[in-house]
């Protein structure tokens, strides 16, 4: 069960990684999305998660690997376009910076993040880091609170 302020421990957590951002600069968090109907089951859990980033004032895009979800990597190049950034910083939105990470996102084939977004020639530079959201301490202690309330909630 989601509580009440996981989306703002979580953004913070993530936040923690962007290196200083000047003007003109902005992130963009590719989560993974599903194929099924399960992100609009839960609320949009992208969406949710992109209105805490923007309540926090933070110049962050939040999207899905998933074509088939939204946002897709087409939203958020556009959401990048408008809001004017000319430099992106790519994150992985996922516990784990595997596959998706290193080819979905960051890498040299036509159909990655990073080449669409250097293809559409908007931007002055797209920067990918490959780090999953596992490495974080606020992270990690995110999902052991979640699991002690999880046994705990057994054991009655």
């Amino acid at each position: 069960m989601v509580g009440k302020n996981d989306f703002a421990i979580a953004a913070s957590a993530v936040a923690t990684q962007f290196p200083t951002l000047g003007k003109g600069e902005g992130v963009v968090l590719m989560g993974h999305g599903s194929p099924r109907d399960n992100n609009q089951s839960f609320g949009n859990t992208y969406k949710m998660l992109q209105e805490t980033f923007d309540k926090m004032g933070l110049p962050v895009v939040v999207g899905t690997v998933e074509e088939v979800d939204t946002p897709n990597v087409d939203e958020v190049l556009e959401q990048i376009k408008a809001r004017g950034y000319k430099t992106v910083h790519m994150f992985p939105l996922m516990i784990v910076a595997g596959d998706h990470a290193n080819n979905d996102m960051a890498g040299d084939d036509d159909d990655s993040w990073k080449s669409q977004f250097e293809a559409s020639g908007a931007f002055d530079s797209v920067e990918c880091q490959i780090a999953g959201l596992g490495e974080i301490a606020d992270i990690q202690q995110l999902y052991i609170a979640h699991t002690k309330a999880a046994v705990d909630s057994l054991n009655g």
